[in-house]
């Protein structure tokens, strides 16, 4: 049986927010707009005769890299090799717009994803990721203060300091030197990337005895009133007081929070996140990636 693909335009969002349906609490109908409108990359669409049966995002964080996401297959036609099918055509057209690397989340217990993922030739290479999706605030979360110096907002003139511990520490080797962004995806970090984000007030220092020790490096989504903590580097002993952040965030309109860390990351950070965040689920997940052709893998910021 021969299936039909194609980029999806408005005028398929129905037919997404169907197959959409038929898995429990999705996302789709929140980013199917999104997806649908990017100009590189978009929304592909899996057909048969007419019904949507899969579907998945192709996103272009940097020009020279990919994202895999929102892997969908219609219960029914699951077991058919359809989610191998798409991927392996979206990885075709990742190449053909440039990118030397896709990349692609899934769940560490997924294991058809992960066979077929495998398949494909992705590794797990960017490790564990622990992620808490779009939690609101507790009202009451502000009033407590958690004792140690809050990390500050990067001045432009400290931009050598920042990159210095960037490229010198162990930690921006042990997160791989990705940096979490918008669609909730992954590239790597850079001189640019850092630059930009302190002239943009994004990045903050976790400071001790005059010497930089961390970084913080948060994404802002004011239209929706979300932040995103990109990139979280620092001693596992100062993290909590980044809790003391949330009330900055808070008077500045942001409700909504999105929280990327690896598991060592977490395990310290729990106690400040359940008070400001009450009950919360975690993701806990694989970044998988493919190399399209040969690149530098060497973790400097200054690559």
């Amino acid at each position: 049986m021969e299936f039909t693909v194609t980029r999806a335009e408005t005028g398929d969002r129905q037919a997404v927010i169907e197959l959409s349906s038929h898995f429990t609490d999705d996302y789709l109908e929140h980013t199917v707009d999104r997806w649908i409108g990017q100009e590189k990359g978009g929304l592909y669409l899996v057909w048969d005769a007419g019904l949507l049966i899969g579907c998945c995002s192709l996103y272009f964080p940097s020009s020279a890299e990919a994202w895999l996401q929102g892997m969908r297959v219609r219960p029914g036609y699951q077991g058919r090799g359809i989610a191998y099918q798409l991927n392996r055509y979206l990885i075709e057209q990742a190449q053909t717009g440039g990118a030397a690397t896709v990349r692609l989340l899934t769940h560490q217990n997924n294991h058809q994803a992960l066979k077929v993922a495998q398949k494909l030739g992705f590794s797990a290479a960017g490790g564990q990721r622990e992620i808490i999706f779009r939690r609101e605030l507790k009202p009451d979360a502000l009033f407590e203060s958690i004792n140690g110096p809050v990390p500050r907002l990067c001045k432009t003139s400290e931009y050598n300091r920042a990159a210095y511990f960037l490229n010198n520490g162990p930690s921006f080797h042990n997160l791989q030197g990705f940096l979490f962004g918008p669609g909730f995806s992954y590239r790597r970090f850079t001189r640019m990337d850092l630059k930009q984000g302190i002239n943009n007030k994004q990045v903050y220092l976790f400071e001790e005895r005059n010497q930089v020790r961390g970084i913080l490096f948060v994404l802002r989504q004011k239209h929706e009133n979300h932040l995103i903590i990109s990139y979280l580097d620092a001693p596992l002993k100062n993290l909590p007081t980044t809790g003391n952040l949330f009330k900055t965030w808070h008077e500045e309109g942001f409700d909504h929070f999105t929280v990327n860390m690896i598991t060592e990351q977490h395990q310290v950070l729990k106690p400040s996140l359940k008070k400001l965040l009450g009950d919360y689920d975690c993701e806990q997940l694989l970044l998988m990636e493919k190399y399209l052709i040969p690149v530098n893998t060497n973790l400097n910021l200054d690559q």
